[in-house]
Order: C-alpha cells, then sequence, then structure tokens
C-alpha cells in the first residue's frame, strides 16, 4: 500500500460505463466478485473498486498502510462525484480489516462526499444485506 515494508500495493479500478446504481468494493481483506454486488443492486451496476494486490486479513501492517487507504478511499469518493454527480448515492460492498472500517469512515467527509450505503456479508441470507447509511447533515 505504501513505502517498502508496507502492505501490498493497492489500486483503485474504476467502471467501463457509469449508468445504473454506483458500487464501490472495499477488496483489502479479501476479493468481492462483481456477482455478489450484482446480486445486491442489479446487473447495470457502475462498479468501482479499491482494490489490494493479494488481499489478506492481515494485510495492514503499519500506519503509513491506514493512511494511503484513507487516501485512497478520500480521493476515489471524489472520483466518484466527478463521475456520477453531486447528488450519487455510493453502495460501499466490504472486505476490509477493522482498522480500515475505522479510517474509511474517520475519512468520509459529510459536505463533501456522497451519501454512503454501506452493506455487511450475512452469511444466515447468503449475501450481502444493508447495514447503514452515512448521510449529509441537514
Amino acid at each position: 500500500m505504501g513505502p517498502e515494508g508496507s502492505a501490498d500495493p493497492v489500486s483503485v479500478l474504476r467502471p467501463s460505463g457509469l449508468a445504473g446504481q454506483i458500487a464501490l468494493k472495499l477488496e483489502v481483506s479479501a476479493p468481492v466478485v462483481d456477482e455478489r454486488v450484482h446480486a445486491v443492486l442489479g446487473n447495470d451496476a457502475a462498479i468501482w473498486s479499491i482494490a489490494a494486490d493479494g488481499a489478506h486479513n492481515d494485510i495492514m501492517r503499519s500506519q503509513a498502510d491506514l493512511a494511503e487507504f484513507a487516501r485512497l478511499f478520500r480521493t476515489t469518493l471524489d472520483a466518484i462525484k466527478v463521475a456520477h454527480g453531486e447528488n450519487t448515492i455510493v453502495h460501499v460492498f466490504p472486505a476490509v480489516p477493522v482498522s480500515a472500517a475505522v479510517e474509511a469512515g474517520r475519512a468520509w467527509q459529510p459536505k463533501a462526499h456522497p451519501v454512503l450505503k454501506i452493506y455487511d456479508q450475512n452469511k444466515k441470507l447468503g449475501g450481502f444485506i444493508f447495514a447503514h447509511e452515512l448521510e449529509h447533515a441537514s
């Protein structure tokens, strides 16, 4: 993710099309296959991804890794807003360590970033389910 001795490289992948609902996969601990997102949002979802090369549970090794993840999260939300407009809603499908989830929440800026609908994997129901929304203050 960052300098020598830190986590594996992370890349931001943009969708080929901009139609449909917007999804953001956070693939840091494990990959999230597109079919899992399509099961929730439909086949025309525009899927963005922040993905670690060789994603695994112990990928966050330092404060620098967390800082780099937060930076990528912020800049990706900015890019989504530019590509899809100011009033978009981003559906987030995370596979991240708790530390990265906390950093994502800290990095989200309610006056600058899109509304986030966050999903969680539910083994009983067999897929991602809506769990929480971060919305703009009125």
